[in-house]
């Protein structure tokens, strides 16, 4: 699928209009590509357990990068949720449901990898089984998006009555 100026706007950058579940699907692989291939990156650069600092240098130029790196992996990951809200927003409207049921994937994702992050840090505050918990309701959240965007029918539009 080309896409041009316009078609890019269309569907990253504005939330009315709908579209058909191959369009969803075809627009939908560039952010989650991209999301994808940056998280890998991300987990392959992740620090095996704390620094000694005791052995380490203190301002470390590998540490620095890495760091640099999460940064910009945390702005590309919401612009990669941005996108991805947009298009399936346009989905979900062309399915005759709320646009905003959009929000609830990225957001479920979002909250699991947070919980992964926090347990650990939590000083035993939070149960070791919350990010399991997590991932099980983010991945129930993605498959119903993904089967109910991908292969649910288009509903009839709603017309509000001319006076």
């Amino acid at each position: 699928m080309k896409f041009d100026a316009s078609q890019f706007r269309l569907l990253y950058r504005d939330g009315e209009g709908t579209i058909g579940a191959r369009q969803w699907a075809l627009a939908s692989l560039p952010p989650v590509g991209t999301a994808l291939v940056l998280t890998l990156i991300a987990v392959a650069i992740a620090p095996g357990g704390p620094r000694d600092l005791e052995r380490e240098a203190f301002v470390d130029p590998l540490v620095v990068a890495r760091n640099a790196y999460y940064l910009v992996y945390a702005f590309a990951l919401i612009l990669c949720a941005v996108a991805e809200y947009f298009v399936s927003a346009k989905r979900f409207a062309d399915r005759g449901k709320p646009p905003a049921l959009a929000g609830l994937a990225p957001l479920a994702i979002f909250v699991a990898a947070a919980a992964h992050w926090w347990t650990p840090r939590s000083e035993g505050l939070a149960p070791a089984a919350l990010p399991y918990l997590c991932d099980a309701l983010a991945l129930a959240i993605v498959v119903w998006t993904i089967v109910d965007l991908g292969f649910g029918r288009s509903r009839p539009q709603w017309r509000r009555p001319e006076r």
